[in-house]
């Protein structure tokens, strides 16, 4: 147990200096290109800092047929991510950044829209016995309705940060676009191979301390896989990005909800959601995942669309509420 802990806090330490390294030059590629922040952070900056995510949820599921593991490694990422910002927020609260990002918006309420997509399922059962699997389309291969919706809604969300208008910094990159290039490359490919190595590890503690599955993913694999997202915005808010370090959370997210339709369209023994249709307490860890997760990114939404003209207290409130909720879920999980 002690090597396994001394591993991983190892493997975080890389992921923290390597994903720092990687933020400072998405910082210089924003000053370089004048490409929309939110697009940068939310496309570029998200799908590398969710590789973690994605190959952990292809492995628990195609190798170690745990689907239960892959979603609550996607949900359990999720709804720490959106808790990396209310902290970062709290952090920095003299800079009340809600108040100062124009963007992610839309691709915020594409979110909502997708948490209300996988809820279906669970809400329908209820009262007229539907599932998942009511919801499965065999053609060619077999794939869930609700996992091709999930995929639409992540395009519609491509072209939502892209149509973001952000205001361009006033500095300009004194660095190169071939050394920019490089160097983000190579801190690309370090925070990938630490992030999946500290999966391992952290999946490894989750057996070690006989824990359930989905509450293993939600709360060791999601932490862990969250670690260059905590990383990137504390250093995209010292930099004072704060359109980019948005743009990561909620691109995160958004990624993360497509990587459960992708892994279930690759997947062909069976249905990925057929744990879900079981019942018992992968189901009900996974339901709690899912209303937590709706929560936060409601509560994120109001903090982007409120007055700017509060005091600092009425205006932790939102940040406050997430933290709290999430230690909410925590205690009903152990």
């Amino acid at each position: 147990m002690f090597w396994l802990v001394a591993q991983y806090l190892l493997l975080a330490f890389v992921v923290i200096y390597a994903t720092s390294k990687l933020s400072y030059y998405v910082d210089e590629l924003d000053k370089k290109t004048h490409i929309s922040g939110a697009l940068i952070g939310g496309v570029l900056l998200a799908t590398i800092t969710s590789m973690p995510e994605f190959i952990t949820s292809i492995t628990s599921t195609m190798r170690l047929n745990e689907p239960a593991l892959a979603f609550g490694n996607v949900f359990g990422s999720n709804i720490f991510n959106v808790v990396i910002l209310a902290l970062a927020d709290l952090i920095f609260l003299k800079h009340m950044f809600f108040n100062k990002v124009k963007t992610q918006r839309k691709t915020n309420a594409l979110v909502i829209l997708m948490y209300i997509l996988f809820m279906i399922p669970l809400l329908l059962s209820g009262f007229t016995g539907l599932d998942y699997d009511s919801f499965t389309f065999d053609f060619l291969i077999s794939f869930n309705l609700i996992s091709l919706a999930i995929v639409i809604v992540y395009i519609f969300s491509i072209r939502a940060m892209n149509n973001d208008e952000t205001e361009q910094s006033e500095e300009e990159s004194k660095l190169s676009y071939q050394k920019i290039g490089v160097m983000f490359l190579l801190w690309a490919t370090v925070v990938v191979l630490s992030s999946i190595f500290v999966t391992i590890v952290a999946d490894q503690l989750g057996d070690a301390l006989s824990l359930d599955a989905s509450f293993a993913g939600a709360i060791f694999l999601g932490v862990a896989t969250s670690l260059p997202e905590l990383t990137a915005v504390m250093t995209l808010m010292k930099l004072k990005n704060h359109e980019a370090a948005l743009g990561n959370i909620v691109g995160s997210n958004v990624f993360n909800m497509t990587i459960i339709s992708v892994v279930d369209i690759i997947y062909i023994k069976s249905d990925i959601y057929e744990e879900l249709t079981l019942g018992g307490s992968a189901r009900e860890n996974v339901s709690y995942l899912l209303i937590l997760g709706l929560i936060n990114s409601i509560i994120l939404m109001l903090a982007l669309v409120r007055k700017t003209s509060l005091s600092k207290v009425t205006y932790a409130i939102p940040s406050v509420l997430i933290l709290v909720a999430y230690l909410i879920y925590i205690g009903l999980s152990v």
